[in-house]
């Protein structure tokens, strides 16, 4: 995501002004308008602060962040690592849904809850 795309969408989720918004980030609103126009750098806090600001994960851009500002071999390792993190996200997606519709609480003598997920059963205390 471009500089300035992360800064309107965080405009957008949360209605506030550039200047509340370098504010909340630490930033002069002269700072974070330069950067928006692509004629500085923050710093990978910063964008993490602006990424949950706009509701997006972090990680995501500050690897995108990345990915754009290395050289070719170095783009090819930020995008492995973009590709197994969405990946990974979406194994988790798909692993935890079914898990949450098949869900059974049975208490047992011992004060625990058991959890049966399909033929798998998990104890919580």
């Amino acid at each position: 995501m471009e500089a300035k795309d992360l800064l309107r969408t965080a405009q957008e989720k949360t209605g506030l002004s550039q200047n509340k918004i370098a504010g909340m980030v630490g930033l002069r609103q002269a700072t974070l308008s330069q950067w928006a126009a692509g004629k500085s750098e923050l710093s990978d806090e910063t964008y993490a602060r602006l990424a949950e600001l706009a509701g997006i994960d972090p990680a995501l851009v500050i690897i995108e962040k990345h990915e754009r500002k290395a050289g070719t071999e170095g783009r090819k390792v930020w995008e492995r690592l973009r590709h197994a993190l969405v990946k990974s996200g979406s194994v988790l997606i798909v692993v935890t849904v079914p898990a949450i519709t098949a869900l059974h609480h049975e208490d047992l003598a011992t004060g625990q809850t058991a959890i049966q997920c399909s033929s798998n059963r998990y104890y919580a205390t």
